[in-house]
Order: C-alpha cells, then structure tokens, then sequence
C-alpha cells in the first residue's frame, strides 16, 4: 500500500519519490550493461530489443529485460510492484520499459503533458476517494546515478490539476515554486502522473552521464491505447523472462497467476 505521505505528495504535486528502492549491486550491472549495450549497433540487438540514438539526443534502449536479467529483476522490485499494485487497484500492467543514457552534449528534455483544454479521458485520469487513489496510467523513472540539483527531472508541481492551458512562458529552468526540480541518488525512483507537465533538465555533470529506466503502467483491465507489434505482451518471447514478468506485460483476463502470486503481499482493499 502507499504510505500516507506518498498520497498526500501524489495529490498535491502530482509525484512522490521512493528512495533506496532498487539494491547497489543491481544498479552497477544496469550501469555496466548500459554502457556496452551503448557501443552495439542497432544490428546487434535481438528483436524486441531496439534503440534510438538520434544524433544531439539522448541514447535509448527499449525492451532491455530481455537482454539482461537485472534489469528483470528491477520490473519485478518490491517497492516498484508495492506502488504500481496500489494505484491499479491490484491490476498493475507495464506496457513500456526504456532505459538512455544522457550525456551534457544532448538536448533537455523540454516541459511536456499537462492539460490543454479539451474534455480529459478516464483512461489517462487518476481519482481520489476514501483515502485511496487510482491511477489507470502512470509513469516510474529509476535512476541510475546520483542526478545532483539542476538536473534531471523537473515539473510543475500540481499541474495534473489544472483545468487551464499552462502559460508558455514557464520553462524547465525556471526556479521553485512554479517548478520543481528533484535530485535523486542512484536506486531512488520518481512516480508521477502524465498529466503533471514535466521535463529533463539538460545534464551538466562531466564525471559521468545520466542513466534511467523509464517504466510506464496501466490499468491491466482496460485495452491498450493503440496496436502495435512493438507494444507488450511479446508472446514469441515470453520464455527468455521470467512468467511474472511475462503476465506483469500482458492484459488482465484473470490468466496471471504467477504475478498475482508476486503481488499478493501488496493488494490493497478495493470497493466491490
């Protein structure tokens, strides 16, 4: 279950972070993999892996918890399963894994989400009631490194609820309290909402670059937003990972149970 303290900040800003979450020794096989995975080319990669590495931008891997088991295990992480268990409702569903490396020569990341004016979609919602939320699409970032102040993520907090277009002028760089900017050390993750208008501050640390696992979920039950052979489940892979992985990446027909088994111990009570 969510503690207090992650709903009320949740509610109120529109993200919480989970600190010391992901073990020390997991992080440096991420890391280490990251930078090989880096010097591959796109050829070398076995479907569904996949990378985008556009020329000023940050480099992307898609799909990695199928070349590497650490990253598997941070998918299937106690606190990550504990927060996304809560806000689906016991029907968490992670629909997209990417992880990049971000170097001080690529761009930032400029403010981004955050609503535009027009009637907003239940299915890109959260709701709020008896002391619980419900979030049917959420996003997870998972750090890598120490991300010093003025850098990184950014955001205007309380943004996922304005009913108004957001003012143009408002930057990624601008200082607190209209943005905020959230350092973070190696293993923390950052949950927030889509519709929180969010960004990434241009990395300024030379001794080493950002890295970061992005994690998006929905609600299992509903359908997903659109058909592509890039998105889960990957039937014709699923024995290169573990089976709870597997049903964590599938739609909830009431068939998951080697996840239900994993996620048991963070149900929480939901109204009939």
């Amino acid at each position: 279950m969510l503690t207090q303290e992650e709903k009320w900040y949740l509610d109120l800003l529109g993200y919480f972070v989970v600190r010391d979450a992901v073990p020390k020794a997991d992080v440096e096989l991420m890391k280490a993999q990251m930078f090989e995975w880096c010097e591959w080319d796109a050829a070398d990669f076995k479907p569904p892996m996949r990378i985008n590495a556009p020329e000023g931008k940050p480099w992307w891997v898609y799909n990695m918890h199928y070349g590497h088991e650490a990253f598997q295990r941070l998918i299937l992480n106690p606190d990550i399963l504990r927060v996304a268990t809560a806000l689906t409702w016991n029907h968490p569903r992670v629909f997209d894994v990417v992880a990049n490396i971000c170097y001080p020569d690529a761009d930032g990341l400029e403010l981004h989400g955050g609503h535009k004016g027009w009637f907003r979609s239940p299915h890109h919602q959260y709701q709020v009631a008896n002391d619980e939320i419900f979030a049917s699409f959420f996003n997870l970032s998972v750090s890598l490194v120490d991300v010093p102040p003025g850098n990184g993520f950014a955001c205007i907090p309380g943004s996922h609820k304005s009913e108004f277009q957001y003012p143009e002028y408002i930057t990624m760089d601008d200082p607190p309290p209209m943005v905020h900017n959230v350092p973070v050390n190696a293993g923390d993750f950052i949950v927030f909402l889509p519709n929180t208008r969010h960004a990434g501050r241009r990395w300024k640390h030379d001794a080493y670059p950002r890295m970061t696992v992005f994690l998006r979920w929905v609600y299992a039950k509903q359908f997903h937003h659109a058909d592509s052979s890039q998105w889960f489940p990957f039937d014709a892979h699923k024995d290169e990972i573990p089976e709870a992985l597997h049903d964590l990446e599938s739609r909830d027909h009431g068939q998951r149970k080697a996840l239900n088994m994993l996620i048991d111990p963070f149900k929480v009570d939901v109204p009939e």
